[in-house]
């Protein structure tokens, strides 16, 4: 007998598996695995509504290894697609950091312009897919609203002046000018059917451009973006897409941990300088359509010498608020800039189980053989092993389990006790 279908294609449910069994976060499919989390999605939503109305918003998610910050970044990310939003995300690494002497900062710019993506372009590289919806919006409008049609003597005239209104408009934030100027190259190269002049334009717009002179030459801007002033496109970017048409930007970083291991203090205080600024930033109102939100670990996060509560203006921004650290009832503050992240409880895993054994049975058209008594058998074994006094992570039992689910299904003649019950 097959399993119930419950609306995932076989596809997803292999994608969702596949993803979890390499210990890695699905791109696809989170609302069909997400448990528990209830108070988190809800203030990240929250965010959300900030950001669609012309705000922006600024979360640190707190938690141990494989505790589900990227799940939840990846869940979150995935909404706001659904919603417009343009979304975007990076992993900071040695070689992608906020700022660098090796250009570290700018790397990092690179990877989240390469890694745009929209609801229509779900799969990253969605920049130029942007900008032309952007000029096909304007010349929807004059067709639509002036009765011009494309060819008429007039209607290349009435675009031009709709892009110079909003390019110009972009000329009172910080590099709008350049930015501005850049975008109606683009248009430029549009119109004329000069896919080099688009090249130049795209290429500027991805900081790939190394010498101001070499801009100046094909583009006749005196600014190219750098490590210093990537987080400015950032927020031009936010503003643009907007204008294009999109609710906002949305920015996923993953493993700020990164900062924390960087070897030389000066090296990790430049970081965290740009980290504040980028912070502040988003609170005083100086970004707008903007979401930012990076995953941490705690020790990195809390860590006095090392984390980034050894920079003091970020702690003092940051820290919980002697109130909230000396509640004697437990409650978390889900306004505060930084999520705690707790590892699901075995009720929440019990449904995560149920949910994983479901989608199993999908991808393999069985129905699974476990029931209740299993799923608490197998949940005391793992929350009983300890390797070094740390409790087993959700990303090792969902692997340990995917595991069992495949044993049992290739092996569907032993009984599913011999199977279980081996695995200690």
């Amino acid at each position: 007998m097959g399993c119930m279908d419950n609306g995932i294609s076989r596809t997803t449910a292999a994608t969702i598996l596949n993803s979890l069994k390499s210990g890695v976060v699905p791109r696809i499919g989170l609302e069909y695995i997400t448990v528990g989390r209830r108070s988190e999605i809800q203030a990240l939503l929250q965010d959300v509504s900030i950001i669609e109305q012309g705000g922006a918003a600024f979360r640190f998610i707190e938690g141990k290894y494989g505790s589900g910050k990227t799940f939840l970044m990846h869940a979150i990310r995935n909404h706001v697609m659904e919603k417009n939003f343009v979304v975007t995300d990076v992993e900071l690494s040695v070689d992608k950091r906020f700022v660098g002497n090796k250009g570290q900062g700018l790397a990092t710019y690179r990877e989240l312009i390469r890694n745009m993506a929209t609801h229509a372009s779900p799969d990253n590289g969605a920049l130029q897919l942007i900008l032309d919806k952007w000029i096909g919006t304007l010349e929807n409008e004059v067709v639509q609203f002036e009765g011009l049609v494309p060819g008429h003597e007039v209607f290349d005239v009435r675009v031009s002046q709709k892009i110079y209104k909003i390019t110009s408009s972009m000329e009172e934030r910080v590099n709008g000018f350049d930015f501005g100027k850049v975008l109606a190259s683009y248009y430029k190269g549009y119109r004329k059917g000069d896919v080099e002049l688009q090249k130049k334009a795209l290429r500027w717009l991805c900081g790939e451009y190394r010498t101001r002179t070499e801009a100046k030459t094909d583009l006749g801007v005196n600014l190219i973006i750098t490590d210093d002033n990537w987080y400015d496109f950032m927020k031009l970017f936010a503003d643009f897409v907007v204008k294009a048409g999109y609710t906002g930007l949305y920015v996923c970083m993953d493993e700020l941990s990164t900062l924390y291991e960087i070897p030389s203090r000066v090296g990790r205080e430049y970081n965290y300088n740009k980290l504040l600024s980028i912070y502040n930033d988003a609170l005083q109102g100086k970004a707008s359509h903007l979401g930012i939100i990076i995953s941490v670990t705690k020790e990195a996060m809390e860590d006095s010498v090392r984390g980034v509560f050894s920079f003091e203006p970020l702690r003092s921004r940051l820290a919980e608020s002697d109130f909230a650290q000396e509640s004697a009832v437990k409650m978390r503050d889900m306004a505060s800039p930084i999520i705690k992240l707790s590892v699901l409880n075995p009720g929440e895993m019990y449904v995560l189980l149920e949910k994983l054994a479901n989608i199993h049975g999908i991808l393999y058209d069985y129905t699974p053989r476990l029931e209740h008594d299993d799923y608490i058998y197998f949940l005391k074994q793992q929350y009983g092993k300890n390797l070094d006094g740390e409790e087993n992570t959700v990303r090792d039992m969902i692997k340990n389990y995917i595991t069992l689910l495949n044993l049992m299904q290739q092996n569907q003649e032993v009984p599913k006790e011999k199977i279980l019950y081996s695995a200690q």
